[in-house]
């Protein structure tokens, strides 16, 4: 049970200052001398975030300044509700939550049913001088925009900082920073503002400013391109609402491991509609599972075909993957496939959903949420009545899943047509994934249909790293992601590849380990069918779990050197681990497991040789000491049985 306690200590000023406290973390709430709203939070009876400013810019009128009362509303021993006064009348919410692992909060801006302008939010962390900081240094719905930074907090003025965030400060406290609960809302961003904080902030799209297209993909030069500290409008959903906005999430941990586990997200998210979802994320018709496209395999225009199509159901029939994902291009088969003899995009896509159940093979399609630039065939599902024929269509065939592309905001505009994508979707008892979009925001949990959002620079970005995928080398990305990215939600990193899609600076071993690190409910592979059918590693992509009944950061992790992670199924266990760019002895405890002797069955590079996969056998102990050489950009799969 969690031990909870909220008290308050009048200020010599007569306002009164308010702490809450969970077992671990301590959150202070005043106003200080300069009458603004500020908070400060202790983790573990140590400084961890210094007094920051709370509010908002709210039609070019300071929230959270000239405050003349601080009142407090103790809904739960760690929730409290403030309501914030000022000296010209207006008054607004600041709500918050404390955790055993951080703290969330969020506002409630009363505005009489009338639309507000939105210029700023002054919600900030002010961290400890020397606190080490990792973050993406580009919005995530540009998902190929992440060049990864390793900087201390001092040198982060100026910077943005893409959410999730992840800080170290010098006595070993692990943080990070994100949003949850992002609905009829901006998505937001993170600032470096000096004096050792980051602020929560927005941008937006240059390309969608200069031509005046609301979402989807810019013309190719904005494509990269933001634009800061631009007001923006927002409406309350119903005439007597206020505003409530996203949770603005502090996640704290001693650990990598504590870290990974954190929860919070989850905690904060608003519960799914039993109407659209009547058993939450066991609802009958959500199935995770395995998947396959053909986009970045060999063949050239062939591999979109039907034909193609076709031949990778029969693998993943022989495999045991769930489903095919037909990516971009299906919609004009009539006009490119050589026998369509008149049939239509419908007809020819049932007769794929048709040949695929008969093996016992699902099928999901893409689409674009809305007209690319310069594209003329794109149709897009931003008109409501498309939205739903389409969807209605495709669930009439069988289609059991949608792959939405090209969002390329996070506006209030994007933010909304996503979730009327995802309610649409859930009607007509379709999945979804989304790619080119914002970070996950606790979305997969109110909408159990939404598997995962791309959000990341994944195997799409390999061959582009110098022009239109800027990043850091692969090793560094890739052992920087399960400490960053991943704690915001599953990720579409469309792994494994063995081909022009492997990066250089990464083995085999590596590849396949990737599959086990980068996990998702709805897992896609990037690999040709030829290669996973002939892998002599075949057994560890057969089996791969989607979802996990527990996960453990091993100590060895470092962000951006090496990342170890085990994950349980049942009863069997899984080690992971992606190298960085020194080869090195790898050396662990198994302390995950459970006293006894296992199997250990282990998918690593031949010795000497970078594309090689071999597999072994050996024994192992629960607690006992495991080694395994790793080559620089290396990496292994252990599968640990009784």
């Amino acid at each position: 049970m969690r031990k909870r306690n909220t008290w308050l200590a009048m200020m010599p000023c007569l306002l009164a200052a308010y702490t809450a406290a969970a077992e671990n973390v301590q959150m202070r709430v005043w106003v200080n001398a300069q009458e603004e709203v500020v908070y400060k939070v202790d983790f573990e009876g140590r400084h961890m975030i210094g007094t920051s400013p709370l509010g908002l810019n709210i039609d070019n009128r300071p929230y959270g300044k000239e405050v003349v009362a601080l009142e407090a509303d103790t809904l739960s021993a760690d929730h409290i509700l403030y309501t914030v006064k000022q000296r010209d009348d207006r008054a607004f919410q600041i709500e918050t939550k404390v955790f055993d692992d951080g703290m969330a909060l969020r506002y409630h801006i009363p505005t009489d049913g009338k639309p507000v302008c939105i210029y700023g939010e002054e919600t900030s962390y002010q961290f400890p001088q020397g606190t080490r900081t990792w973050y993406a240094s580009g919005p995530f719905q540009y998902g190929w925009v992440q060049a990864y930074q390793d900087r201390k907090v001092e040198a982060l003025e100026g910077e943005l900082l893409a959410p999730p965030a992840t800080f170290l400060t010098p006595d070993g406290i692990y943080a990070a920073l994100t949003e949850a609960n992002l609905f009829h809302y901006h998505g937001a961003v993170l600032f470096g503002v000096g004096d050792n904080r980051v602020q929560y902030g927005y941008v937006e799209n240059k390309g969608h400013l200069e031509t005046g297209t609301l979402t989807g993909m810019p013309p190719m030069k904005y494509a990269q391109q933001v634009v800061r500290d631009v007001p923006w409008i927002i409406s309350p959903r119903g005439t007597d609402e206020g505003i409530v906005t996203p949770w603005r999430v502090l996640m704290l941990a001693n650990s990598l491991n504590d870290l990974v586990n954190n929860s919070i997200i989850q905690e904060v998210a608003d519960q799914p509609d039993p109407k659209l979802f009547p058993h939450g994320a066991q609802t009958e018709w959500i199935k995770p599972g395995r998947a396959v496209f053909t986009w970045l395999v060999e063949g050239g225009v062939e591999r979109l075909s039907v034909q193609n199509h076709m031949k990778y159901v029969d693998g993943c029939a022989e495999l045991g993957i769930e489903t095919v994902v037909v990516d971009d291009g299906w919609e004009l088969w009539p006009d490119t496939e050589p026998n369509a003899q008149g049939r239509t995009k419908w007809d020819l896509l049932s007769e794929l959903v048709s040949y695929a159940k008969g093996k016992g093979v699902d099928i999901w399609v893409w689409r674009p949420s809305s007209p690319r630039a310069g594209n003329r065939t794109d149709i897009g599902l931003i008109d409501d009545e498309e939205r739903r024929h389409f969807m209605e269509k495709c669930a009439e065939i069988g289609v059991k899943g949608l792959k939405i592309d090209f969002f390329h905001s996070e506006n209030l505009f994007t933010v909304t047509l996503m979730e009327d994508i995802l309610r649409d979707a859930a009607k007509a008892h379709l999945m979804v994934i989304f790619h080119g979009v914002n970070k996950p925001t606790g979305d997969t949990y109110t909408y159990p249909n939404l598997l995962a959002k791309e959000a990341v620079r994944g195997l799409e970005s390999v061959g582009a790293e110098n022009s239109w995928a800027p990043g850091p080398a692969w090793t560094y990305h890739n052992t920087v992601l399960p400490f960053t990215r991943w704690l915001a939600g599953p990720a579409d990193y469309t792994p494994l590849n063995f081909r022009a899609f492997c990066p250089k600076e990464v083995t085999f071993a590596h590849q396949l380990a990737t599959i086990y690190m980068f996990t998702s409910p709805m897992l896609i592979f990037a690999a040709d069918m030829e290669d996973m059918l002939n892998c002599p590693a075949r057994r560890m992509i057969e089996e791969v779990p989607v979802t996990w009944d527990e996960t453990v950061a091993l100590p060895e992790s470092a962000i951006g050197e090496i990342a170890a992670i085990a994950r349980r199924k049942g009863e069997v266990w899984y080690l992971s681990v992606l190298n960085g760019s020194e080869a090195r002895t790898f050396q662990c405890q198994l302390d995950f497991l459970p006293k006894g002797r296992y199997k250990a069955e282990i998918a690593c590079d031949k010795p000497g040789e970078r594309r090689s996969l071999e597999m072994k056998t050996t024994h192992v102990r629960g607690g006992g000491e495991f080694r395994q050489e790793l080559q620089a950009g290396g990496g292994f799969v252990m599968k640990i049985t009784r």
